[in-house]
């Protein structure tokens, strides 16, 4: 066996090669195109692959499946077009369409800038409001008195 036949082999753990990335950001910007004035980016901006690896690395199988459906040439398409596109995809295929569609919001909505934009703040809610007083387990009265508990 010849000792250089893997020598022109690229080794890389990204579930996707270069032209799946730019057809999925090309997705994604169509889902969630950036806002006019510029202050909302666009979807397709989103690191989305990574976002997927970390909390849903299920879905990274059915990426390929989803990205199949669209033509080479998706992301050269005006957005209308796209559009209408992802609309006929979404009626053939409403699961998977839906199972994408979470994904690319919940990534979306997670980023710094978005969540700036929409007035939301970056980080976790905590310690900016909603205190609960130590020891206050008042909030827990409308689960206590809830006829359907189960548990008490």
């Amino acid at each position: 066996m010849n000792d250089n036949m893997n020598d022109n082999v690229i080794v890389s753990d990204h579930p996707l090669d270069p032209a799946r990335l730019r057809l999925l950001a090309s997705l994604a910007d169509t889902i969630v195109p950036a806002s006019a004035d510029g202050r909302m980016p666009t979807a397709g901006d989103m690191d989305l692959v990574g976002h997927i690896q970390q909390f849903s690395p299920e879905f990274l199988t059915e990426l390929p499946q989803i990205l199949d459906c669209f033509d080479t040439d998706f992301p050269e398409q005006d957005l209308d077009d796209r559009c209408e596109r992802v609309k006929v995809f979404s009626e053939a295929e409403p699961a998977l369409f839906r199972r994408l569609l979470s994904r690319v919001y919940a990534c979306y909505y997670q980023d710094d800038q978005v969540r700036t934009a929409i007035g939301a703040g970056v980080g976790a809610p905590f310690p900016r409001g909603n205190e609960v007083a130590p020891g206050d387990l008042s909030l827990l009265d409308p689960v206590m008195n809830n006829p359907i508990t189960w548990r008490r």
